[in-house]
């Protein structure tokens, strides 16, 4: 089994319940919904498209509902584009929807307000770069150091230019409260800055709620995307209030420097595992299977890469939501993840911290790692109400699998995220026997157990109450 999880972005080329199955099959675990696209109506019918498959096939199937944030964007532009070439003069126009011969449209009203001369615009992806030349009213005045050609809508980006807009638009809480409604697991907010960012993010799923009187049986999990210098700056803070990260590399790779990238994503990967928290990488991992049914060998390195850099989860975004190989792509994600984590180099050896002060729960879940190398043991089994027993145990990536219980759809669906954990669900149990009874009986059922096999069981007593894993021992299976 593959431990790194796979988070797949559901579009038109994989809406249908046939493709969402093959997917799913494939290895697919988390289902991202971009709501940068897409209407209510469409995004509602791939929600029941989801649940209807994962219900079909018992999986646990986690949706991540993704918001769109303060993305600067150009207006609308003729169809064919707009060329530019290096040395020509571009207006920017704050004021404008639409192109008018002479200046470029921009969707943020305040841009003009923020960048300053000399600084650089980036446009289609970091593709065209213009520099500031001067500002007069609306007007940002530039001059092309890279050309190309624009068309509506492309991405801009600001990279020298520190602005102050809230990580959440009028759009996002709107949607947040679409995605409330609907039940989602996970809400993934764009162009976080600092923690204040999440906690309004927290602040409103909890008035949606309110809103529309949904007591959840568990929060939703909130992941920060981390694509702006402020965020990589202020991690340890993100880190605190946050229930996991991705690393957005796309506009990350735009707003710094790229050779940063790589390094930059191994850090906020460790720092992430250091306090249990899940972490995603994503954009770009097989990008060129949108259209080719096999991957250029730098993409199987990057993918591979990331497993070997201890990551949670590995996202593929157009590649399966417009790409015309939305199955083989999930599949060949899947096979990279296997060959990697079956050889030497993905191995992980936890640093070893002297601490007085850690919690009984994280030295417990970390002793069932080394305990379990010991003993020989077929896997590790926990039960948590709230997942966090799971993700601790995660952290210290034992070679085995994870097998965590819990009585809660939702926390299970969270779970399935967190790098080798396989969530079940059980009836709340009164007693630490009861607990591994009925998980033997489940586990051999599947077969993931055999008598004879020992499995190292991580739990607390009074079973059931969050932060109370006090215990740690080895069972036969009978």
């Amino acid at each position: 089994m593959k431990r790194t999880k796979i988070v797949a972005t559901i579009g038109p080329a994989s809406e249908s319940l046939e493709v969402l199955e093959q997917m799913m099959r494939a290895g697919m675990n988390v289902a991202r919904l971009n709501f940068s696209h897409g209407t209510y109506e469409n995004h509602a019918l791939l929600i029941q498209h989801i649940r209807t498959v994962a219900a079909q096939l018992d999986l646990p199937i986690a949706i991540m509902q993704d918001v769109q944030g303060p993305k600067i964007r150009l207006g609308t532009l003729p169809e064919d584009g707009v060329p530019f070439e290096i040395g020509n003069v571009v207006t920017l126009d704050t004021s404008i929807p639409e192109y008018d011969g002479e200046h470029l449209p921009v969707t943020l009203s305040t841009l003009h307000e923020y960048v300053q001369p000399g600084e650089r615009i980036l446009l289609s992806d970091g593709t065209i770069e213009l520099r500031v030349d001067r500002v007069q009213g609306t007007n940002i005045v530039t001059t092309v150091t890279v050309g190309g050609i624009v068309y509506s809508h492309k991405g801009i980006n600001i990279p020298d230019t520190h602005i102050t807009l809230s990580s959440l638009t009028e759009k996002d809480i709107q949607d947040i409260s679409f995605g409330v409604a609907h039940d989602i697991d996970m809400l993934a907010v764009s162009f976080v800055r600092t923690a204040e960012d999440i906690l309004d993010a927290k602040f409103a799923i909890e008035e949606a709620q309110k809103e529309k009187n949904i007591l959840p049986d568990a929060p939703i999990k909130i992941i920060a995307k981390i694509e702006r210098p402020d965020a990589v700056a202020n991690i340890d803070e993100i880190l605190s209030v946050a229930d996991g990260i991705m690393v957005a590399r796309g506009d990350l790779g735009i707003e710094i420097p790229a050779a940063e990238v790589p390094l930059v994503q191994k850090n906020l990967i460790e720092r992430a595992m250091n306090v249990g928290k899940p972490v995603i990488v994503a954009t770009q991992m097989l990008d060129s299977m949108q259209h080719n049914p096999r991957p250029t060998r730098a993409e199987v390195s990057d993918v591979a890469n990331a497993v070997i850099d201890h990551t949670d989860a590995v996202m593929l975004s157009n590649e399966t939501a417009t790409g015309q190989y939305p199955v083989l792509t999930v599949q060949t994600m899947a096979s990279i993840i296997q060959e990697t984590e079956a050889s030497k180099y993905d191995d992980y050896t936890p640093t070893k911290i002297i601490n007085t002060s850690e919690p009984i729960d994280s030295v417990m879940t970390s002793l069932s790692r080394t305990l379990s190398e010991h003993v020989g043991a077929k896997l590790i089994l926990a039960a948590s109400l709230s997942g966090e027993t799971g993700r601790l145990i995660s952290r210290n990536r034992p070679e085995l699998p994870i097998v965590l219980t819990t009585s809660t759809e939702r926390v299970q669906r969270q779970l399935n995220i967190s790098w080798g954990v396989v969530p079940y669900l059980l009836e709340p149990c009164r007693s630490l026997e009861e607990l591994v009874e009925r998980s033997l009986v489940m586990l051999k059922r599947i077969g993931m157990v055999v008598p004879q096999d020992m499995i190292v069981v991580v739990a607390g007593e009074p079973v059931g109450h969050v932060g109370h894993v006090n215990l740690l021992e080895v069972r036969t299976v009978a």
